[in-house]
């Protein structure tokens, strides 16, 4: 027996577009009188999951349907939980059986395909569903009753969200990236740590967060530290931080005084904020700061303080794609109620949420009413309607902000100094940080300083960037990312078509390449080589390769109806002989009947309606 080599990526059936794997979901007793519209209302206000419709299905029997339903919120349920682990899963599945046991009337099994991740463990999958069904099952029983499901958050937090997040590696940014490129109908794979592959062959990029191919490691190597960043900047004649490495208390007392007041204490090689503190006046808050540095660092920095705030200028393709003014946490007026109301009342409403969903807290701690007094304001004043009150005096990952879109307001030399810095460091994706009193204002007016370059910059966090990543996209890849692929279908004659198309692309300047299990030409007719006979992994390889620009599959094996397609969409399918052979044995013709399941499988792949059926002319040569 023929086995086929160890996949690197899960196959695409049912037209779903991200590949996927078969899973069987057994229920037991139907509760009475459900009320799915209910049901639905408490998965929107609870869980805040988007509800989808149902798909039309032909189950006739009455609870049968209700099974079915069931299974619709399980599927819907199990996506949620993936995607708010960092699991890029998009897909809501396929329910492809509903039926009663035979040995228990009472009880249903079904047969679904769930969209997977490729190089990530088949564990997610388990995990995801089992615990989709143990909150399908609490909704059942308790979706008639008020308050904050509060052991429902407390379980699904502890028992799922922390299995889930264990066995997958992936940036903040990932998910709203790929969410868009899903949406676009771009072609996604995972190739591991996070990595994955926009687009096929000459169309293909590389994307890590917010980082792409293109972006330099050693331009990556230098953002990474603040320190090397800043005298980078200053000897290519940017304007630049002024700060002393210290490692120790007393060294940080003596460069205060060499620095003067006020002064900025941070970790040089430390992201987001982190163990950053500023407006230091005095030896007392120095050192306290310096101790809060050297928690997260042995390289801390003091750096004499510019006045200003932070901007935030995201290029992308070395251009400014938008700016924000990032301000620290902060809450805003009603012209009604006190600070301190207003710190109530958002922390309340933010309690009720699932944990995973809740916001940076609103704190009313020391820090906060300090940065409240600077701001005019103390925490009995009642701000007017629109005004933010700060409660933060800069914005960290630790503490969160508020964010205002200012990209109309940019000053062209300050975009300018942006773009020459993403350059300098050979950044095709950059987030430059300005420090400014007035973004508008040109930077060698007021004093501005580039506080930081950050290589994979936090994008798809706010509603700005979010609205922008269709743009972002638009401007990374080329059109849809997606080359010509057409199968050919069938035994030898099939290879004889397939060289035919193949050359049809070649003739007009197009790279094309051609495989079938066994044997692979590139676009000028040599075999290029594999270390396997198959179908799928040589697909899958070649949609990897650079050189390629179009592709013909020619199905000579039912190789792919236990695979999968290596492909969620194809050009055009000819069907030119039936007497295609079994994988296991390539001497057995396969029956007809797999033959059709194989051929309903590629149907629901192929591209409008480009079948080409029965080409009984080539059978003929």
């Amino acid at each position: 027996m023929k086995k086929l080599p160890i996949q690197y990526h899960h196959g695409y059936r049912h037209g779903l577009q991200q590949p996927g794997q078969k899973v069987k979901i057994n229920l037991s007793s139907l509760p009475d009188n459900i009320d799915f519209d209910l049901i639905d209302s408490w998965l929107e206000n609870y869980l805040e999951l988007k509800m989808e419709p149902e798909p039309v299905n032909q189950i006739i029997d009455p609870e049968s349907r209700i099974a079915f339903s069931i299974l619709w919120r399980i599927l819907l349920i199990g996506r949620y939980l993936q995607q708010i682990a960092r699991i890029p899963v998009f897909d809501i599945g396929v329910i492809l059986e509903v039926r009663r046991k035979i040995d228990h009337s009472f009880q249903w099994e079904s047969i679904a395909f769930v969209p997977v991740v490729d190089n990530l463990s088949l564990e997610i999958v388990g995990t995801a569903y089992r615990s989709s069904m143990a909150v399908m099952n609490w909704v059942l029983k308790n979706y008639r009753v008020s308050g904050t499901p509060v052991k429902l958050y407390k379980a699904v937090e502890e028992n799922v969200l922390k299995s889930l997040t264990a066995m997958v590696r992936s940036g903040i940014s990932t998910i709203p990236v790929l969410r868009v490129a899903h949406l676009y109908n771009l072609p996604v794979r995972h190739l591991g740590t996070g990595i994955y592959q926009l687009g096929w062959g000459r169309k293909s990029r590389l994307i890590d967060r917010s980082s792409v191919d293109s972006d330099s490691v050693i331009g990556s190597k230098i953002a990474n530290n603040k320190f090397s960043t800043a005298l980078v900047l200053r000897a290519a004649g940017f304007p630049a931080p002024d700060h002393i490495v210290v490692s120790n208390a007393d060294q940080a007392a003596s460069a205060a005084a060499k620095l003067g007041w006020p002064l900025v204490v941070k970790p040089a090689d430390r992201e987001r904020g982190e163990g950053v503190t500023v407006a230091i006046r005095d030896r007392e808050n120095l050192l306290a700061a310096y101790k809060t540095a050297a928690a997260l660092s042995k390289v801390i920095l003091i750096e004499r303080e510019v006045p200003g705030v932070c901007y935030r200028l995201l290029l992308t393709n070395g251009k400014l794609l938008y700016a924000i003014r990032r301000n620290p946490r902060s809450i805003e007026g009603d012209g009604k109620h006190t600070v301190a109301q207003l710190v109530r009342r958002v922390t309340i409403k933010n309690s009720r949420k699932p944990p995973w969903l809740m916001e940076k807290p609103y704190p009313l701690d020391k820090l906060a009413l300090t940065a409240i007094s600077s701001a005019g304001f103390n925490h009995d004043s009642i701000p007017e309607k629109g005004v933010w009150v700060p409660l933060r005096r800069i914005e960290s990952t630790a503490w969160g902000g508020h964010i205002e879109d200012v990209s109309e307001l940019v000053h062209p030399e300050n975009r300018i100094i942006a773009e020459r810095a993403a350059r300098l460091f050979c950044l095709t994706n950059a987030g430059i940080d300005i420090i400014s009193t007035d973004i508008a204002k040109p930077w060698y007016e007021n004093g501005a300083i580039i506080n930081e370059v950050n290589y994979a910059p936090y994008f798809g966090g706010n509603d700005i960037a979010k609205s922008l990543i269709p743009f972002y996209l638009e401007k990374l890849m080329d059109g849809d990312g997606r080359i010509p692929v057409e199968v050919v279908f069938g035994s030898d004659p099939a290879m004889k078509e397939g060289r035919s198309r193949q050359q049809a692309f070649i003739d007009k300047n197009v790279d094309c390449y051609l495989t079938s299990h066994n044997l692979t030409l590139t676009a000028s007719a040599e075999p290029l080589f594999f270390p396997f006979e198959s179908l799928f992994n040589r697909a899958a390889a070649l949609l990897m390769n650079k050189n390629v620009e179009a592709l013909i599959l020619v199905v000579q094996t039912d190789e792919l109806l236990k695979t999968g397609l290596p492909v969620d969409r194809f050009d055009r399918l000819i069907h030119v002989s039936d007497d295609i052979a079994d994988w296991r044995d390539p001497q057995t013709k396969v029956s007809s009947t797999v033959r059709q399941e194989l051929l309903q499988q590629l149907s629901f792949h192929i591209k409008a309606c480009d079948w080409v059926n029965d080409r009984s002319d080539v059978q003929a040569g």
